[in-house]
């Protein structure tokens, strides 16, 4: 037998435009490098313990416990000693009050011993933000555009390459190349989620080829495009 799959995704209905998609991770092997969203993640823990690096500093959590890693944030996560079974919500920046709509699932994770679907989209509405309905955009702000190459973003901000690299990584934890591949992946995620062809995505978010499109996705969000695109 193969692999078997830790991640999937769903598009939920009925949510009111407030939950972007559902995620579910499974296995012992949850590991995944550095990446960001254009999202809030709301992770929260069915079984096991989840290990976050967000920032430089370490989190973790329990079952009955979860994590909240704002929209635009760095982070990796860590395998751990045993199985993990999680739920993330992927929410619009801000739109809801990450901390309270944590706690909300864990009372009904007490209460119950369950947590459905439908309890995690009545939960998390019972927690939205009475002003505003989250960042109109969820792009990370920075002094450049995602598709610019880091000398012309050094040249704009006038420095020189180095202390220009050295400047980002240190604000943004990640080197500004390896920035701008993530920003290339989260749009492609936008656009999977939108039903676009696969190769088309690719060439719109400049990847050399679908395959090289699959590679990268996989390894920031642990499927494949067709995957995440059929969710």
């Amino acid at each position: 037998m193969g692999r078997p799959q830790i991640w999937d995704y769903w598009r939920p209905t009925g949510s009111g435009g407030g939950i972007v998609e559902l995620g579910t991770v499974r296995g012992l092997d949850v590991a995944l490098p550095v990446h960001f969203h254009r999202e809030d993640q709301l992770t929260f823990v069915l079984a096991g313990r989840r290990r976050f690096v967000i920032a430089g500093d370490l989190r973790e959590a329990g079952s009955g416990e979860g994590v909240h890693i704002p929209a635009g944030t760095p982070h990796r996560s860590l395998c751990g000693a045993e199985e993990v079974v999680c739920i993330n919500l992927y929410t619009p920046p801000g739109l809801y009050a990450a901390p309270e709509a944590i706690a909300g699932l864990a009372r009904h994770w007490r209460r119950t011993g369950g947590l459905g679907w439908a309890d995690l989209t009545r939960i998390a509405e019972e927690h939205r933000r009475s002003l505003g309905t989250g960042l109109e955009s969820a792009s990370v702000v920075t002094d450049c555009e995602p598709w610019d190459s880091v000398g012309e973003a050094a040249r704009r901000a006038g420095m020189s390459r180095e202390g220009y690299s050295r400047r980002f990584r240190k604000y943004y934890g990640v080197p500004p190349q390896a920035f701008g591949l993530q920003e290339r992946l989260n749009e492609a995620r936008l656009l999977l989620r939108a039903g676009e062809p696969i190769a088309a995505v690719a060439a719109d978010t400049g990847f050399t080829d679908q395959s090289h499109l699959g590679r990268c996705f996989r390894r920031a969000f642990g499927v494949t495009p067709g995957r995440y695109r059929a969710g």
